[in-house]
């Protein structure tokens, strides 16, 4: 005869994990395809002419911004194929999955590791720019401290009570 609880608990770890691995799978295809529309024609050309522009200059600044609107259409055509951005839709972050977010937040860690601009205050930029909330913000950056510390020199920020 077997125990309820251990036969309750089990099959629990078992759906759980169930509903992880989806998630899990979904990040490792994210990875494997990040960013391949950069490599079509829409947007190839363009991002290859701008770089070194956008390479000399900090992220946010007007001298970044001017380079980015060099390159508009492809611009245009990298977002609306990759929905790691929140520009991919019309709602912005409100609309994305925790998947989605996942993708972007490591896209925003990996560019800041290529930029002139500090990681905590393109962190903040972003805020601004995308509206991100205090609780989802703090979340973020526990994910930071969490997997990449180096990129914070603070302890994590504590979510707001928002009860």
């Amino acid at each position: 005869m077997s125990d309820p609880y251990i036969t309750d608990l089990v099959d629990h770890k078992n759906r759980v994990a169930g509903h992880i691995q989806p998630m899990a799978s979904d990040l490792s295809r994210r990875a494997a395809i990040h960013d391949n529309s950069k490599f079509a024609p829409e947007e190839f050309d363009a991002y290859q002419r701008a770089f070194p522009e956008l390479q000399k200059h900090p992220y946010g600044s007007p001298e970044f911004k001017a380079a980015l609107q060099t390159i508009q259409p492809a611009l245009a055509h990298h977002y609306a194929s990759n929905d790691h951005h929140p520009e991919h839709f019309p709602g912005g972050i409100a609309q994305m999955t925790l998947v989605q977010l996942v993708e972007m937040l490591c896209d925003w860690m990996a560019a800041s590791e290529r930029s002139q601009t500090d990681f905590l205050r393109g962190m903040e930029m972003n805020r601004q720019r995308f509206g991100i909330g205090d609780q989802l913000f703090a979340v973020l950056m526990n994910t930071v401290a969490q997997y990449a510390p180096a990129k914070v020199s603070v302890p994590p920020i504590p979510a707001a009570n928002n009860e």
